[in-house]
């Protein structure tokens, strides 16, 4: 699973336990902003899987690497669909690199992003390496997941992570 972060990670993990999966986590990040949020993050996400039993990989491509995938189109929704793009690429190839039958992503959590968006882009970097994108509307558990991630007292960021949403986008 793509982990945009700790908190909302939580209810996909869960969820998908529950359902029998056995679940690994890619913190690919490149998108967050400044390095600084990027490491709390990321010391998050380390709490999250101490605490659940986890096992995550950090893969970091760079920030500049990211701006420059984004900056065809700055506006909204254009640098998300670009961002979703990048990053879900390269989870789908590292799924397919690490012998995983299938990715999804905790990006499909948000009651802020962009759904469809995330779908769309999810399935062409399925299409491009040849591994099954496993779709879930995990939606109906953004509330609960704020509550798991408080009772686990893991940060919670106010932004959704790029520095286009700093002045207060909603992860």
């Amino acid at each position: 699973m793509h982990s945009c972060c700790a908190p909302c990670s939580t209810y996909p993990l869960a969820l998908m336990r529950s359902m029998g999966y056995s679940v690994s986590a890619l913190f690919l990040n490149p998108n967050i902003y400044p390095d600084e949020e990027r490491e709390k993050r990321w010391l998050a996400m380390q709490d999250l899987a101490s605490k659940q039993g986890l096992h995550v990989l950090r893969a970091d491509m760079g920030h500049d690497r990211w701006l420059e995938a984004v900056s065809k189109d700055l506006s909204k929704p254009g640098r998300c669909l670009g961002c979703y793009r990048l990053r879900l690429d390269e989870t789908a190839r590292i799924a397919r690199e690490e012998g995983f039958d299938c990715f999804t992503t905790s990006l499909l959590l948000s009651i802020y992003q962009d759904h469809e968006g995330i779908i769309r882009e999810a399935l062409e970097a399925s299409r491009r390496h040849s591994v099954e994108f496993l779709y879930f509307d995990f939606r109906k558990g953004y509330r609960r997941s704020r509550e798991m991630a408080r009772g686990m007292h893991l940060y919670m960021q106010k932004y959704c992570g790029c520095e286009f949403s700093l002045g207060g986008e909603p992860s």
